[in-house]
């Protein structure tokens, strides 16, 4: 009986060593009053600060030596595997820390103003495009722009086999269906209008913008908002044109579209906008399709809140939970598409303004403390090999960078965020299955891991850029 009773507290006292999953994985478990306590301590101890003279001490109190102040590499390798082979983790990472000292931040959702709008229309819009008006129940579809979907869908039946079949395989399944489709819009085109409604750019003007000059270039501008409140929570802009199917795409491979000319070009544009405070946080080449289906090479060029140097973290993600409280904070981001002939795309997500500063620099934990977490939460976090939905699949989780910045969270009872220095582990995902052998997230904005650089919980990210 004894042994028995041994036996049981024995493995009482090893489940007690092992979290459960609910502790685990809560979003600033901790009380952010106390996470803002430990932000801010003056007591908090600083690694060599005792013996280092009062000039060590001046350089060891700067930004400038975070990598010392931390315990931080330059870079940092390591391998991790699950217990049954199916998750890998490699790490060969560059360590990027910033070069001034992080702040918490506390931002609002920012309400545009009736002027703020239309200096973005400006800023968007070149003068000598007509602003059309689309709104309901106006008949704005001139015959011009009816002749180009007729041009697009006999171009489909005479290249069916050759990429015409694509651009109708969702509403149409064979040639004469898009025949069918041609004669309505023969019917519509003898009925709609010589020219388009327009709209005073300095007047009243909907939430879709939508702007042409010789119908064969246009521009929409569309601002989303919260049904609840009316805030805008999304704007997007795009560049378009209807392409000649018989003038060959551009041959530009994405490399040779440089990236400091799109820089160039999407800098010139932030210039022009109402707003601030951004700075570029990462670009990688990509592809968009134009109106019959090609890929034409662009960068995509994301950028983020920067506040006094400091930076928020771009990730793949769009959000950020609170799950004690289940609470969603969208993350803000700035994303400014280029191709050959300049500024294609705009979106801006989740537009924020600057409150306050909480606190203008915090104590945060050794990297030797968050080298711990990492390696203790990166096999088991989010991973869903072992439900019994993934039969036969592998994973590998590469992670090139390891980044010290700031992420939004949810500032607990209101609807203002808090951006709060923290680790993110990213890269890109190699998996395998009986059905796919690929990789994802080529961009390397994959945050696998992120970690609270304060108290060391874990921040929970959702959504998909």
């Amino acid at each position: 009986m004894k042994r028995v009773i041994v036996i049981c507290l024995l493995l009482a006292l090893l489940l007690a060593c092992v979290p459960t999953p609910e502790e685990e994985f809560v979003v600033n478990k901790a009380d952010q009053q106390q996470m803002l306590d430990l932000a801010t301590r003056t007591d908090a101890p600083k690694p060599d600060s005792a013996t280092a003279g009062p000039e060590e001490q001046a350089t060891a109190s700067t930004a400038v030596g975070l990598y010392e102040r931390l315990g931080a590499p330059k870079t940092y390798q390591a391998s991790l595997s699950g217990t049954d082979g199916r998750l890998q983790v490699e790490v060969d990472a560059k360590v990027i820390l910033p070069e001034c000292e992080l702040p918490i931040v506390r931002v609002v959702p920012k309400e545009f103003t009736r002027k703020e709008k239309l200096a973005l229309v400006d800023a968007l819009i070149p003068a000598d495009m007509q602003i059309v008006d689309t709104r309901e129940g106006v008949v704005w579809q001139t015959k011009g722009f009816v002749a180009h979907y007729i041009e697009r869908a006999r171009w489909a039946i005479d290249n069916w086999d050759n990429g015409g079949a694509i651009l109708y395989d969702i509403d149409d399944s064979t040639p004469s269906d898009v025949e069918k489709k041609i004669q309505d819009l023969l019917i519509e085109q003898a009925d709609a209008p010589a020219e388009s409604p327009k709209l005073d750019r300095n007047g009243a003007l909907p939430n879709s913008v939508f702007a042409t000059k010789d119908e064969m270039n246009f521009l929409s501008l569309y601002f989303s908002t919260n049904p609840w409140d009316g805030t805008v929570h999304q704007i997007d802009y795009e560049r378009n044109f209807f392409d000649n199917p018989n003038v060959p795409t551009k041959q530009i491979r994405a490399n040779d579209l440089l990236q400091r000319d799109a820089e160039e070009a999407a800098n010139a544009l932030l210039e022009k906008l109402p707003f601030g405070g951004f700075a570029l946080s990462a670009a990688w080449p990509e592809t968009y399709f134009d109106d019959y289906d090609r890929n034409i090479p662009c960068w995509r060029l994301l950028y983020t809140r920067s506040v006094n140097g400091a930076q928020e973290t771009a990730t793949n993600y769009t959000e950020t939970i609170n799950s004690e409280y289940n609470h969603y904070r969208g993350n803000e981001i700035l994303l400014i598409t280029v191709d050959a002939d300049g500024v294609v795309g705009l979106r801006y997500r989740t537009p924020y303004e600057v409150s306050d500063i909480v606190a203008e620099q915090t104590n945060l934990l050794p990297f030797e403390k968050i080298e711990e977490i990492f390696k203790r939460y990166i096999l088991v976090y989010k991973n869903n090999l072992n439900d019994g939905t993934r039969d036969k699949t592998y994973w590998t989780y590469h992670i090139t960078t390891v980044r010290l910045g700031l992420v939004n969270i949810p500032e607990e009872n209101s609807d203002a965020g808090l951006l709060v220095p923290a680790w993110d582990f990213m890269g890109y995902q190699h998996f395998e299955s009986p059905y796919e052998n690929d990789d994802a997230w080529t961009n390397e904005l994959m945050s696998f891991l992120t970690i609270n650089a304060i108290d060391g919980s874990i921040i929970e990210r959702e959504g998909s850029l």
